[in-house]
């Protein structure tokens, strides 16, 4: 049986200066502090001492010194604080000074602006036929419709069983493919409904006007109304992977979850060139735009 809860105990990125350790100082217990921010505000305080003595700074006015000891100090605990990850502040300074620049904040849309800042903000390349996308990182994905089969108005046994189930294929999913569970809110797609109204008009033996009438107002509610404005719940999976051929096996798992059980996956549709682009709108041109 799955467990009710997962933990992990120790950050898989974790590394020897993250290590934290606890130790007092006159009587006060200093909170668990890692070894890179007590090695950082250690080092940065020996650098102001040695400047404030052994450059040029030596030779200013006592008072210029006591000041640029102490703008030294509050600069560096400020820049050894950390982050809400746990990572140094020091750490944001090369973002910062990268994004500091108006020309790295405004990216031109205009059609005769150089296109190639705009690009990188998607970081695809190239989307196949089949829709199979291409990043610029290259890497390798796939986007799937899903359909799941959670839900609160379950038996117990039933939630024992997909959770069995969702443990099992978590266990088989390698480390060279992510799975990246998407839920959107968009328009309700359409497909079957004008493939099911071409066939009846197809069918049709007599061309009657009224007839054809009524079908032209269904074929207008369908992709005017339902098609555009009724938004519902979609939920997609993007496949990425190292390489084709990670890819490929992720690709195998997650057929084979759908073809031997529908615990975890009751149905999955891979998405074609056209479709790929209608999800993708939805981040980045809008879900009215799309």
């Amino acid at each position: 049986m799955a467990k009710s809860s997962y933990r992990i105990t120790t950050p898989l990125n974790r590394g020897y200066l993250d290590h934290e350790i606890s130790f007092p100082i006159f009587g006060w217990q200093i909170p668990a502090t890692p070894l890179k921010q007590l090695v950082f505000l250690g080092g940065g305080m020996l650098v102001v001492v040695w400047a404030a003595m052994t450059t040029f700074i030596k030779d200013a006015n006592p008072g210029l010194i006591v000041l640029f000891v102490i703008w030294g100090f509050i600069a560096v605990f400020y820049l050894g604080g950390l982050t809400k990850t746990r990572e140094l502040r020091f750490r944001t300074v090369p973002a910062f000074l990268a994004y500091a620049p108006k020309r790295a904040r405004h990216v031109l849309t205009r059609r005769n602006a150089d296109p190639s800042e705009f690009y990188s903000i998607v970081g695809i390349d190239d989307v196949t036929e089949d829709g199979e996308i291409h990043y610029a990182d290259g890497s390798v994905g796939q986007i799937y419709l899903v359909v799941g089969s959670a839900s609160y108005l379950l038996f117990d046994e039933d939630r024992v069983a997909i959770l069995d189930r969702v443990d099992s294929f978590w266990r088989k999913v390698q480390t060279t493919c992510e799975y990246d569970f998407i839920t959107t809110k968009e328009p309700q797609r359409i497909y079957h409904q004008l493939a099911n109204l071409e066939r009846r008009n197809q069918a049709l033996e007599i061309r009657d006007p009224d007839l054809l009438e009524l079908q032209n107002e269904q074929h207008d509610i369908l992709t005017e109304h339902v098609g555009g404005k009724f938004s519902s719940i979609h939920q997609y999976v993007l496949l990425k992977g190292k390489s084709s051929e990670a890819l490929r096996q992720a690709r195998l798992i997650l057929q084979a979850e759908v073809e031997q059980s529908s615990l975890m996956v009751k149905e999955a549709t891979v998405l074609d060139r056209e479709e790929s682009y209608q999800m993708l709108r939805v981040f980045y041109q809008g879900v009215d735009a799309a």
